[in-house]
């Protein structure tokens, strides 16, 4: 009996690419194919699925993406397997992924050919860290995760959760009735509390906790350098 394949991401080309790379596997045949979480679930509910290969962002959908989807179809398909395809390079956001349960992981700055072992681990509860996965969590070294969301206020945790969607320091400011002065401070604080350096990783820590879906990536890849602005 073939695997029965599902194969989710938000990019056509891509999903088509993955679709003929699956489909001429052996042993391997495609259940379905969706481009958000929404139509995931859907699918997910009314056709049996032995594994999910599922890109980490995926806009749109109505179950988010990210950690926070990895985890409800986790609840929701417990027999279900996952594959999880992502560009995205922060070893605190790859190391998130693995400890929501997923010990498949595929870059896509890899070959698309990885996918194929990746899926027949994941069918077998086996690990496939694809090369250049295995490669950014082993250069972060062996360092220890950042402190846990309660070891920040109420407010602090306000703070980062809106500058990670995207709205500046004035903004926040302005939507809470606190001055800027105020923010900043809240904003530099919890960053110290949690060991952050930059503003990056901000949003990696907010997405790596489930505070923002990984599509809101208006700070990933900002490079910001910690100022309040």
């Amino acid at each position: 009996m073939p695997l029965n394949i599902v194969v989710a991401d938000d990019h056509p080309v891509l999903l088509a690419g993955m679709e003929h790379l699956l489909q001429a596997a052996p042993g391997l045949a495609i259940a379905g194919l969706v481009r958000d979480s929404t139509e995931l679930v859907d699918l997910l509910s009314r056709t049996p699925v032995d594994v999910a290969v599922c890109d980490f962002s995926m806009p749109n959908g109505r179950y988010g993406d990210g950690v926070t989807l990895l985890r409800f179809l986790q609840r929701r398909f417990p027999t279900l397997h996952l594959v999880v395809l992502t560009g995205m390079e922060s070893p605190l956001v790859l190391r998130s992924i693995q400890r929501a349960g997923v010990s498949c992981i595929v870059s896509k700055s890899d070959p698309l050919e990885q996918l194929v072992p990746a899926v027949h681990a994941a069918s077998r509860s086996q690990a496939f860290i694809s090369a250049e996965i295995a490669r950014l969590i082993a250069e972060s070294g062996p360092q220890g995760d950042v402190q846990e969301t309660e070891a920040l206020s109420k407010r602090e945790s306000e703070v980062l959760r809106m500058f990670a969607e995207g709205l500046s320091v004035m903004q926040i400011a302005e939507r809470v009735g606190r001055s800027r002065k105020t923010i900043s401070t809240q904003k530099i604080a919890a960053m110290r509390k949690l060991g952050l350096q930059r503003d990056a990783e901000i949003f990696e820590y907010a997405l790596t906790h489930g505070l923002v879906q990984a599509s809101q990536n208006a700070r990933a890849g900002a490079g910001g350098d910690g100022s309040t602005d």
